[in-house]
């Protein structure tokens, strides 16, 4: 990155290039299958103006799940479909597909905030049955974390579904929430009514240089993930001695049940200057908690105990 600020008076036409070969033999696709992003915001975002709308139809997402591309969709005059999530955590997916008519379905898997999955056999077989007009966009933010042989990504089935597409970001694993760097997987056509709507030169030199030294790293991914799931293990622990169950997690954050209405409690732990998730009305009584340091969690949990003592 510091090399790079020398370069920052040119447009980053040239390291565009260099990032999006290295993901396209990272995914084994070809490089006009790519398209970077802003962060996975402004591929979430593209999807909505170009998938959703008067015009194009609906978005169909669950509940709760990442709400950023249901705005999008609600500011490009779509109507949105929330389909609450089973009993497990999952996407409903037959509801989902049942309440589809053209337009945008929206999987966020894993799914931010319950850190749930759907299971594998289950999107694959959602994914083979939705109609080509409907297009379908998994976002796999937290692919990195995820450990569970029911779950794998869907990258590969781009190949045969000319209306899939599958968001990636360089804010999770790589570090560089930030600094802003995503990408998409998706048929050359679909990326080409994408185009469009984007912004030219929407990623920084900075960004592209910072995330492609993270893909040159070997250790990165797999040291993030150690990190990760030793923190993870150490707080479900500690809160489960405290009598508080979380949902399975395949991601870099965790979400509980309080057994009360979370807003005091994320009141009351900003009080004690600890940060927490937010609210998600579905969900009231559950609290959204992303994974930090060691430190960080011990700090987390003191400040827990006494705001529920």
């Amino acid at each position: 990155m510091t090399d790079s600020f020398g370069l920052s008076c040119r447009y980053p036409d040239e390291h565009n290039n260099v990032l999006i070969e290295k993901l396209a033999n990272l995914n084994n696709v070809g490089h006009d299958r790519i398209l970077l992003g802003d962060g996975s915001s402004e591929i979430l975002k593209l999807c909505a103006e170009t998938f959703t709308g008067k015009e194009r139809g609906k978005l169909i997402a669950a509940d709760p799940t990442f709400e950023a591309i249901l705005n999008n969709a609600n500011a490009n005059g779509a109507e949105v479909v929330k389909v609450p999530l089973t009993t497990t955590f999952a996407h409903d997916l037959p509801k989902m597909l049942a309440a589809a008519k053209g337009g945008l379905i929206y999987i966020c898997n894993p799914n931010n905030p319950t850190a749930s999955i759907t299971p594998k056999d289950a999107l694959r077989d959602f994914i083979a049955k939705t109609p080509r007009e409907t297009t379908i966009l998994v976002d796999e933010a937290y692919f990195h974390y995820a450990d569970s042989p029911d779950y794998e990504s869907v990258i590969p089935l781009v190949r045969d579904h000319p209306s899939l597409i599958v968001s990636r970001t360089f804010s999770k694993i790589y570090g560089m929430a930030g600094l802003r760097c995503g990408y998409c997987v998706a048929q050359k056509e679909t990326i080409e009514r994408m185009h469009p709507y984007q912004m030219w030169d929407s990623v920084n030199i900075m960004a592209l240089a910072a995330a492609s030294a993270g893909l040159d790293d070997p250790d990165q991914v797999p040291n993030g993930q150690r990190l990760n799931n030793e923190a993870k293990i150490f707080t479900i622990s500690e809160l489960d001695k405290l009598g508080y169950k979380t949902i399975p997690s395949q991601a870099n954050f965790i979400m509980f049940d309080c057994k009360r209405p979370v807003l005091p409690l994320i009141k009351a732990m900003k009080d004690r200057n600890v940060a927490v998730g937010r609210l998600f009305p579905p969900v009231p009584t559950h609290m959204r908690i992303t994974i930090g340091k060691k430190t960080e969690m011990e700090a987390f949990l003191d400040a827990f105990r006494q705001v529920t003592a």
